[in-house]
């Protein structure tokens, strides 16, 4: 930390000495510096006002003063640099004439490349004196670099423009005396030295030397955290005890994207007013990112994510929020993910799904709005016009924002305006210089988002509190006390390269073999530049990485069993004092004084903890209700296979899942569902085993051939052009099924010629039925749905329930004393069978042989009861199919006995993961783990 009582201020002493010459022009490096040294020029220069225009941004200064013999010529606005650099790239499409910057076979894909054409501009005056003064001999790329250079010469001269950056000695200053403080600082300014520094015009007012030697202190912690405590307690102490006011402090932050947020939480947290001055990007925000987000529908054929995107933007004013929202639960349920090119032909997903769709058919409205729409979108983005990008943006507007919407907010009203604004500027341009054919461009509408991501916006911000700044723009602000943050090596050296556009062996032919490391320069002139004391803080580790303490300050270590450990800022911090008092038997007392913010967070946990016990009111109600209904059918509860499996799992969950129906907020579109190919697959061989029935054919299989007959194959081919004209897909799920056929095709004749192999001579004698049992005591009833059941020649049934994959077998299907809620679909399944009957009629099968699964891809089954010896083909199986039926008997036992335990707590509404001991791995995985909180321990209690 550096203090300084009193000091011989080169700022002040150069604006004393000048201030009374009307001619004189001050110039700084950011504006914040300049409109504060306007403002401090007030306080310590006797007068009572100052002319604003005398106190400019070296930016500014570079736009509308420098020039030398150009008197009649305009300087060139950089947005001309960059309707230049479009109109380049357009030129070059249609007759490639740059051979190593944009290599000709991408030359019609290269629009990315303007942005960084119109960057190198102002530099290529430079580097042509350098090729020249070192008699390089241009190389492919330099030829490239030639052309641009010839091309943005024609392109000034023709337009009577002149780039402040190719202006040569003498200065011309029309009356003016300007005094540039700083310059070396400044990351373009070798560009215009030559220039600036070959006149009395200009006083150059550099660093001195002497401060240069100095190497003041960085405060080192331990991490980010305690560095910022450190930080929000000096600056409470600055105001408290020195009485420094909140805005005449500042903190310089080198990423402030990365630190911001933590520094406001800890500002607002110890109840310092502050004032963010960061500059972002107009399209970083919610309304300055609808034009980018009206580009990416068109751009991206009106994919489900572009749509949804723009439509759930919630900082513009929608007039049809419901429509919006209504549109998007429509392609989600109807897999409207993207359009596609079929045939030559653009298919939009959104047009086939409202005319083939998956569940109910969409309103007229919605059809209405998505073309309306559409065609806006489309419109405004192939505007050939910047003025036609306007008239499109307004017929936009007129369709489908209300701007007097309570909740569209100020703050992206004048974002949005001023998007408006930087539109009106290009339009302006474009008029004055159509003639010229430079505004000819591509793509006009994707060039002005491109512009916006490059203009920033500065949010005005009311309170007067610490100025928090990005560390470039505020090193020689007037404040009384700097605050420099993550002051580390990598954070705060700053390194600038001259023609970056080079690779380093070219710059090295030019003679700029070393960077310009002007570290040390800004670091000094924060020490010097501050009026009472300067403070520079780092840490061990930050938010990101590790760091350690810039080379150019010197370390004062804080770290436990350093030196200056003890050594602290903190005097009297509440929260540190609070939480001692609490945590340690050491007579700590509780602090005099808090927060508001810890009042208030307090109050609330109070509260919340008063009703912490409180039961949901009418939760009772909702669960007999939904219980009837979903779970209930004439007075008698429904039990499912499914249902039995989700409550031992965890019953808990099974009543957020299956009762309250509790799901996480889901809006994204999938291709195709997760379970829609098992149900395709499933439906093939339904509609086969269903054809063979009807034909009164059986399942065949010859060894000779290693393959089913010719005529089952044709019933195989109708029942998959069947499936496909009956799936209950979507459409875009439709056109894939169709377009997967060969897949599914060798699938499914793979799995029926091994299925047909197991079981030859077999006849289907069920296909997708459901039974139902009903309980002795008539207190429930099962329901199942069996997959298929064959006969074999000789009378028996076997019951196969089909899975897409043996990844889907149940991993432990049999009931132990390690396993106590076992698999309960098969043994329910044949009990279904055996004891109940058809739901649509009273048949049944009175004895079923064998259980089993069968995967369809893959073509492995899994036995699981078998009273005939032909199933178990293993040796070691055959062997323990005694053993095996006797599991299963006492596992089907078990599951009734769950049953029962099912039926007593879903009527008693207890779902306690108590009842299951449900385990801390499941409740690991669990999806609801954030809103049962089993696992944790509050108030004393696990559940």
């Amino acid at each position: 930390m550096s203090g300084k009582a009193t000091k011989d201020d080169i700022i002040k002493k150069t604006i004393l000495e000048s201030i009374k010459d009307r001619n004189a022009v001050f110039v700084f490096p950011t504006q914040i510096c300049a409109s504060m040294w306007a403002d401090k020029t007030i306080e310590f220069s006797g007068t009572s006002a100052v002319a604003l225009e005398r106190f400019i941004a070296w930016d500014e200064f570079k736009g509308s003063s420098i020039r030398s013999r150009q008197q009649d010529k305009t300087s060139v606005p950089s947005i001309m640099r960059d309707i230049f650099a479009e109109n380049i790239i357009k030129q070059n499409s249609q007759n490639p004439f740059l051979k190593k910057i944009v290599m000709p076979e991408y030359a019609k894909t290269a629009s990315r490349f303007s942005s960084w054409i119109a960057s190198i501009l102002p530099s290529l005056s430079m580097w042509k004196k350098y090729l020249e003064k070192n008699k390089v001999t241009p190389d492919d790329e330099d030829q490239d670099f030639l052309e641009l250079y010839n091309r943005y010469k024609d392109f000034l001269d023709k337009n009577n423009f002149f780039d402040p950056a190719w202006e040569t000695p003498p200065f011309d200053s029309n009356g003016k005396k300007y005094f540039i403080f700083f310059p070396e600082i400044l990351m373009d300014y070798s560009e215009y030295k030559e220039l600036l520094e070959s006149t009395d015009d200009i006083v150059i007012v550099n660093i001195p030397q002497s401060e240069l030697i100095h190497k003041p202190d960085a405060h080192y912690y331990k991490d980010t955290r305690v560095e910022l405590r450190e930080v929000v307690n000096y600056l409470r102490d600055k105001y408290e005890n020195e009485k420094i006011s909140w805005d005449k402090m500042s903190v310089a932050v080198p990423d402030l994207e990365t630190y911001g947020p933590y520094i406001q939480r800890d500002f607002d947290i110890y109840e310092i007013p502050y004032a963010i001055k960061n500059g972002k990007p107009l399209s970083s925000s919610g309304a300055g990112r609808f034009f980018r987000q009206v580009l990416n529908c068109s751009s991206d054929y009106f994919s489900f994510e572009s749509l949804k995107g723009l439509l759930f933007n919630k900082e513009l004013p929608w007039k049809d929020e419901a429509g919006n929202n209504n549109l998007i639960v429509f392609g989600q349920g109807n897999n409207c993910l993207c359009s596609f090119e079929y045939e030559g032909k653009r298919v939009d997903v959104w047009e086939e799904s409202f005319e083939a769709p998956l569940k109910q058919r969409p309103s007229v409205h919605e059809k209405i709005y998505y073309r309306n729409l559409k065609q806006k979108i489309n419109a405004l983005v192939s505007s050939k016009t910047f003025a036609e990008i306007r008239t499109g943006y307004f017929a936009f507007r007129e369709a489908f924002f209300d701007f007097n919407k309570e909740t569209f907010s100020e703050q992206n009203d004048k974002i949005l305006s001023r998007c408006i604004s930087e539109l009106g500027s290009l339009i302006d341009l474009e008029e004055k210089y159509k003639d010229t054919g430079v505004f000819d461009i591509d793509a006009p509408f994707e060039f002005f988002c491109n512009y916006l991501d490059d203009k920033m916006y500065v949010p005005k911000n009311a309170e007067r509190g610490v100025q928090i700044l990005p560390y470039k723009t505020a090193a020689c602000a007037p404040f009384d006390v700097h605050v420099i943050v993550d002051a580390s090596q990598s954070s705060i050296s700053v390194v600038y390269k001259q023609l970056t556009f080079l690779r380093d062996d070219k710059r090295a032919k030019l003679g700029f073999k070393e960077d310009s490391n002007i570290t040390q320069k800004f670091i000094t002139l924060y020490d010097m530049v501050s009026e009472k004391e300067t403070l520079f803080t780092c840490s061990g580790e930050t938010i990101s990485a590790y760091g350690f303490t810039n080379s150019y300050l010197t370390e004062i270590d804080h770290n436990p069993g350093k030196k200056y450990a003890d050594k602290s800022f903190i005097k009297d911090d509440s929260y540190l004092e609070e939480r001692k008092s609490f945590l340690f038997k050491d007579g700590s007392e509780f602090p005099q004084r808090v927060f508001e913010s810890a009042f208030n967070g307090f109050e609330s946990w109070k509260k919340a903890f008063a009703v912490k016990e409180k039961p949901l009111e009418n939760l009772d109600e909702i669960l007999d209700e939904r219980i009837n209904r979903y779970f209930k059918v004439d007075g008698k509860v429904k039990i499912s296979s499914t249902a039995m499996s989700s409550f031992f799992g965890c019953p808990r969950a099974f009543m957020m899942n299956k009762v309250l129906y509790v799901r996480e907020m889901d809006d994204e579109a999938e291709l195709i569902g997760v379970f829609t190919e098992g149900r395709h697959n499933h439906k093939i061989l339904e509609l086969y085993c269903k054809a063979l029935k009807s034909n009164r054919l059986v399942l065949s299989y010859s060894a000779e051939t290693d393959d089913i007959p010719e005529s089952h194959k044709v019933l195989l081919e109708k029942a998959i052009e069947q499936a496909e004209e009956e799936a209950e897909e979507s459409y875009l799920a439709g056109q894939i099924l169709k377009t997967e056929r060969p897949k599914f095709r060798k699938t499914i004749l793979e799995c029926v010629k091994k299925f047909s192999q197991i079981f030859n001579g077999f006849s289907p004698f069920e296909n997708e039925v459901n039974y139902v049992y009903e309980s002795p005591d008539g207190d429930y009833i099962i329901d199942g749905h069996i997959d298929c059941i064959l006969k074999s020649p000789s009378g028996e049934f076997i019951l196969i329930d089909f899975k897409n994959t043996k990844s889907a077998f149940p991993k432990t299907p049999y009931y132990s004393d390690d396993n106590i809620y076992p698999n309960t679909q098969l043994p329910l399944y044949k009990l279904i069978v055996e004891k109940g009957h058809k739901n649509d009629s009273e048949s049944k099968i009175d004895k079923i042989s064998a259980c089993m699964f069968y995967a369809i891809k893959g073509n492995e089954k899994k036995v699981l009861y078998s009273d005939v010896n032909y199933l178990f083909t293993n040796g070691k199986e055959k062997k323990r199919q005694g053993e095996f039926n006797e599991m299963f008997e006492d596992t089907q036992n078990r599951c009734l006995e769950m049953a029962d335990f099912y039926v007593e707590h879903l009527l008693d509404k207890n779902f306690s993961p108590e009842l299951t001991e449900v385990g801390f791995e499941d409740c690991r995985s669990c999806d609801y783990r954030p809103i049962c909180r089993r696992n944790y321990t509050l108030n004393g209690k696990r559940d």
